[in-house]
């Protein structure tokens, strides 16, 4: 059985996105739908943002990300174990060292995906635009493949 999620965000922009999590005291309702996203200039038509927690901080995190169709998430590998919800279009998954669409797996709307620490991964939005909740324990990160 395969599984592989698929992270949206890079190092460089968890500084800028503040969680809107709830406080210790009291609950609180985030609409996902509208909640902001920022987007990631070093992969065009791809934007994130946290609902609770971050990639630099101990505990849970949630972050939602959107992919634009055509959009491209190179391959790339997370030291934690992730949980990835697709909430709206159809996810292209998969795992390797190159992002090839007859490589992926098609995840739509309604589907969850979970994948190990270290597995190398990537997703494509080939057909449409895509939004997914990523769930983990961080601290977290992102370590992109590099070509030989």
């Amino acid at each position: 059985m395969m599984f592989q999620p698929h992270a949206f965000a890079t190092l460089a922009f968890v500084a800028l996105l503040s969680p809107l999590g709830a406080q210790a005291d009291q609950i609180e309702a985030t609409e996902l739908a509208t909640m902001e996203l920022q987007p990631l200039p070093t992969f065009p038509g791809v934007a994130t943002g946290f609902l609770i927690g971050g990639f630099d901080v101990d505990g849970l995190y949630a972050a939602q990300a959107t992919m634009a169709q055509g959009s491209v998430f190179p391959p790339h590998t997370h030291p934690d174990d992730r949980l990835t919800i697709v909430l709206d279009g159809v996810m292209y998954l998969g795992e390797g060292d190159t992002a090839e669409l007859e490589d992926a797996v098609a995840y739509p709307a309604g589907t969850a995906a979970i994948t190990p620490a270290g597995i190398a991964h990537f997703m494509l939005a080939p057909k449409g635009d895509v939004r997914v909740l990523e769930i983990g324990a961080g601290p977290s990160g992102t370590a992109f493949l590099t070509a030989d």
